[in-house]
């Protein structure tokens, strides 16, 4: 069974349609990028997708469970079980250290405090960023950053990743670290990630690529 099924999705706004009948699967351990010019649809899949929005018609399913069929309380539930998602601008808790930050994933979850604590303690030695784990958001450079937001998306081992331009705010060097990460991370857990980007860089991490024109998939469904 695939990770993602996306099956005839449709969404307007203000009678505007913004998808046309969206098709694609994402399978365990796939990296797939989704690919198009600005108002293509892509960030409107990617929240249909991770549940912020929904679809007007055609369904989504995750792990075998239907978007649809699901109220808010169980759309949270899914996402806190099944989704982890890595933003363009890190979205870090300011107030939070890099640990309490990755950790807050798997206390929304009610896992014991032992258990918590050895997850967050492997994955910032992983991630390469051990030495920072009590730091404040403020007190890290961009690609620590991005390092935490990839470990707090993991912690709780999803099988879906969402990726929303997670190198958009790095240099290329950072960037191209934190995508060899992202993509060691997915190889290790067999999670499927969608990338949402408009890097040739990022491209190259992936195994498939879905372009989107129009609100259509036009090639890789």
């Amino acid at each position: 069974m695939p990770v993602l099924e996306v099956q005839l999705l449709t969404k307007s706004y203000a009678e505007r349609p913004i998808l046309r009948g969206v098709s694609f699967n994402l399978n365990h351990g796939e990296r797939v990028a989704l690919l198009g010019p600005s108002g293509s649809g892509k960030t409107t899949v990617l929240n249909c997708v991770g549940g912020v929005d929904r679809a007007d018609t055609g369904s989504v399913s995750i792990a075998g469970h239907v978007l649809a069929d699901l109220n808010a309380d169980g759309l949270a539930q899914l996402r806190r079980s099944h989704i982890g998602t890595v933003f363009q601008f890190y979205h870090l808790l300011p107030t939070l250290s890099a640990a309490e930050n990755i950790e807050l994933p798997l206390q929304l979850l009610g896992v014991p405090t032992h258990e918590r604590e050895t997850r967050v303690r492997q994955l910032l030695e992983r991630v390469g960023i051990a030495h920072r784990a009590a730091a404040l958001p403020g007190q890290l450079s961009g690609g620590e950053m991005q390092r935490v937001a990839i470990a707090r998306a993991v912690v709780h081992r999803p099988t879906l990743i969402l990726a929303d331009e997670p190198t958009g705010s790095l240099d290329t060097i950072t960037g191209a670290q934190v995508l060899d990460l992202l993509a060691e991370i997915v190889q290790e857990t067999q999670a499927a990630l969608l990338l949402v980007t408009h890097s040739p860089d990022a491209v190259k991490h992936c195994q498939r690529v879905l372009r989107m024109q129009d609100g259509q998939i036009v090639e890789g469904a």
